[in-house]
């Protein structure tokens, strides 16, 4: 119940602020990592896309199979200090994605940090 409220929150934030200081990426408005090195797009209300500064594709992955069903859209966020990325998915659960040791980006299912539950 908890996770869905934050998610709740989230989205409420990634539907209705339009400011400069909005952390999540949109379709149209793209964000970069903290470190500048990678760029995370929203390309539609279920599908994300991580690239590298020079636009070379290094994560993709849908998430129609959790929207299809459902008005909601996606939040993606990139944690303040860290190149890693949150997926915050209605209904179902939150991913990290994020570059693992080899290189890869993956994501993974994961609980929420308080800095991301914070922003709802």
């Amino acid at each position: 119940m908890r996770l869905f409220a934050a998610c709740t929150a989230l989205l409420l934030v990634l539907t209705g602020c339009g400011s400069d200081e909005d952390r999540f990426a949109r379709p149209g408005a793209p964000k970069a990592s903290p470190s500048g090195k990678f760029v995370a797009h929203a390309e539609s209300a279920s599908e994300v896309r991580v690239t590298d500064r020079n636009g070379g594709e290094v994560f993709r992955k849908s998430y129609e199979y959790a929207t299809s069903s459902r008005a909601d859209a996606i939040g993606v966020v990139w944690l303040s200090e860290k190149d890693q990325l949150w997926v915050l998915v209605p209904g179902d659960t939150s991913e990290r994605v994020e570059a693992g040791p080899d290189g890869v980006w993956t994501a993974v299912t994961a609980e929420l940090p308080g800095e991301i539950t914070r922003l709802g």
